[in-house]
């Protein structure tokens, strides 16, 4: 099954719209050419959005569920880069430079993803030029987030980038209602985004348990502490 209107959600009814460009679009105008123009598909745990190396077809929102970002090498390893959570943008800065996608998006769960194809993203931002600042706004929380990133690699302990990994891996909407829950992440995803070893994040996350800054559900992970862990983290990217 691929993309369609009929898959794509009403974004005024949406429960995350605040979170998601859509609510950055300043008229109703603006915002009615936006929810017309979307198709979305529906993706099971597992399956891919996009690859790799392909030339873009438009970019993307997660609506509901969990999307994962990766890389691969030439042997076939693969790294994750990041999770996006529901009213995240995904591809839009391959397709903003018309670059190929630097990285594969693959469904973590059940998710519905939107699409914006290209020509269309195109003719919307130079009808309303208000809506490129605010998509220029997202870019540049991303170069923010990137640029935090490798300071933390470069300049944080290794307790301190493990801490800010986990409480960057969960919505704020969670950690407000006190449902903070990583899911789907294996050990080695929660070390290749904090850069550490797998040895050095199992030790971690044993010394956290003890601690009570978090607790094992199964295969997930409950964030028990948030406060403690903002600290550790030291500056909360």
């Amino acid at each position: 099954m691929g993309f369609s209107k009929k898959e794509a959600p009403n974004c005024e009814w949406c429960p995350h719209r605040k979170n998601c460009f859509y609510d950055l679009l300043d008229d109703k105008t603006s915002k009615k050419e936006w929810r017309e123009m979307r198709i979305a598909n529906r993706f099971k745990s597992g399956e891919t959005v996009f690859y790799e190396g392909e030339n873009p077809s438009g970019i993307y929102v997660v609506c509901t569920g969990k999307v994962k970002v990766l890389k691969a090498s030439r042997t076939g390893q693969q790294l994750l880069l990041r999770i996006e959570q529901p009213g995240d943008l995904v591809g839009h800065i391959s397709t903003l430079a018309e670059w190929p996608y630097a990285g594969s998006s693959e469904a973590m769960e059940e998710s519905v993803v939107s699409m914006i194809e290209v020509n269309s993203f195109k003719e919307f931002l130079s009808k309303h030029p208000r809506s490129a600042l605010a998509l220029l706004r997202e870019v540049a929380r991303d170069a923010r987030r990137g640029e935090a990133k490798a300071r933390d690699i470069a300049f944080k302990p290794a307790r301190g980038r493990l801490a800010g990994t986990l409480l960057r891996t969960v919505p704020a909407a969670a950690i407000k209602k006190n449902q903070a829950v990583i899911s789907g992440l294996k050990r080695k995803d929660i070390a290749e985004m904090a850069g550490l070893t797998i040895e050095t994040t199992v030790r971690l996350l044993k010394d956290f348990e003890s601690r009570g800054l978090v607790a094992r559900k199964g295969k997930d992970i409950q964030v028990l502490d948030v406060e403690k862990l903002k600290s550790l983290s030291g500056h909360f990217s």
